[in-house]
C-alpha cells in the first residue's frame, strides 16, 4: 500500500482559500472538530486509485482523539460550481438514515477555466470495508441470512433517501453498486456516495451497473432500482456485475429463460443450506424485476423494501 505523508499538491490548492479564494470548503457540524489542515497533513494509505478518484485511509490526531476516516478525492472535467456543490451537499446531509453513509464534512476546490474541479468527501472509517471487497474475496461465513440481511439494510436505506430527496428534489444516488456499499464493523450496510453523480458526468461511472437506458431524469430513481438489482444478482450469484465484459442481468436472465434457474445461485448458498433454495429463488424474482430493461416495469425501492422483508418473515417462521 501506498503512504503518504503529506498530500503536497492539494495542500497547495485547497489551504490557500484566503489568499485565493479559489477554494470553498464546508466541514462537519462542529468545523472546529476536523480541520483541513490537519486532515491533508496526516498519515494515509491509498486503497484505490484512478484517473478521476482515488481513496484513502487516514488517522487524523486532532480529530475525535484519533479518528480514522477515509477520504475520497474525486477530479471532474465538467462539474457543478463550487457553490452548487456545497449546496447539494447540505442538502444531502440532512437527510439521515443509520444505513446511510453521509459524509463527516467535505471540500471542495473551485477550478480556474478548463482545469478540473477536485472535491473530497471524508466518511467515518468502514472496519469491514466494500461489499465489493467482499464479494471479491469470498469471505468464509458470508451466508444467506448475511445476505439477505445487508440487501434488506440498502434496501430500507435507498427507499428513505429516495422518499427524502428522490422523489421531493429529484435527486437519485446515480452510481448505485456494491464499491459504494460500505460494512460497519458489526456488517450493518451503509449507502455512500447518494447524490454525487452528476447526471451529465460519464467519466466516473465507467465501472458502475448502470442499466442500459441511461440515467437523465425523469426515470433516475428507477436507474437507482436497477442498481440494486445488479447487487441482489451480485449476492446470489457470488459473481461481480460487468466484469470482464460480462453482463451480470443479462447472463442471469438468459439463463431463467432456458429454465437453468439453479444454475445461477452461488453454490456456498446452496451447499450450506438446500432449505434455502425456495428463498433464494424469491429474491430473484425481485432482483429480476428490478433489472428490468424498461425503467417504467421497475418496482420502486418501497415495493422492492417490502418484497425483501416478506422474505425475511418467512424465512423467521421457518
Amino acid at each position: 500500500m501506498e503512504r503518504i505523508t503529506v498530500w503536497v499538491d492539494l495542500l497547495y490548492k485547497l489551504c490557500t482559500k484566503q489568499k485565493t479564494q479559489k477554494a470553498e470548503a464546508s466541514s462537519s457540524d462542529n468545523e472546529s472538530e476536523l480541520r483541513l489542515t490537519d486532515l491533508l497533513k496526516s498519515p494515509a494509505e491509498a486503497l484505490s486509485t484512478g484517473k478521476y478518484e482515488s481513496l484513502y485511509k487516514v488517522k487524523v490526531d486532532n480529530f475525535n482523539g484519533g479518528k480514522t476516516v477515509v477520504v475520497k478525492r474525486i477530479k471532474k472535467l465538467l462539474p457543478l460550481s463550487g457553490h452548487d456543490f456545497i449546496k447539494k451537499m447540505k442538502t444531502l446531509r440532512q437527510a439521515k438514515h443509520p444505513y446511510v453513509l453521509s459524509p463527516l464534512a467535505f471540500y471542495c476546490q473551485r477550478p480556474e477555466k478548463y482545469q478540473v474541479q477536485e472535491e473530497l468527501l471524508i466518511y467515518e472509517f468502514q472496519e469491514n470495508g466494500s461489499l465489493f471487497k467482499l464479494l471479491q474475496g469470498k469471505s468464509e461465513g458470508f451466508d444467506w441470512s448475511s445476505r439477505l440481511g445487508i440487501a434488506a439494510m440498502i434496501a430500507e436505506g435507498l427507499t428513505f433517501m429516495h422518499q427524502e430527496v428522490g422523489e421531493k428534489l429529484g435527486i437519485a444516488h446515480g452510481n448505485l453498486k456494491s464499491s459504494n456499499i460500505w460494512l460497519s464493523s458489526n456488517m450493518e450496510a451503509r449507502i455512500s456516495e447518494y447524490g454525487l453523480m452528476d447526471p451529465d458526468d460519464d467519466q466516473l461511472n465507467s465501472s458502475s451497473s448502470s442499466s442500459p437506458s441511461g440515467s437523465e431524469a425523469p426515470n433516475a430513481l428507477k436507474e437507482d432500482v436497477y442498481g440494486f438489482g445488479v447487487i441482489l444478482l451480485e449476492l446470489l450469484t457470488g459473481k461481480l456485475g460487468n466484469i470482464d465484459g460480462i453482463d451480470l442481468a443479462e447472463w442471469v436472465q438468459s439463463v431463467v429463460r432456458e429454465e437453468w434457474t439453479g444454475e445461477v445461485f452461488d453454490k456456498e448458498l446452496i451447499i450450506s443450506d438446500p432449505s434455502n433454495e425456495e428463498r433464494l429463488v424469491n429474491l430473484l424474482q425481485v432482483a429480476i424485476k428490478c433489472v428490468h430493461c424498461s425503467p417504467e416495469a421497475r418496482p420502486s425501492m418501497n415495493q422492492v423494501a417490502l418484497m425483501i422483508n416478506t422474505i425475511r418473515e418467512e424465512e423467521e417462521k421457518s
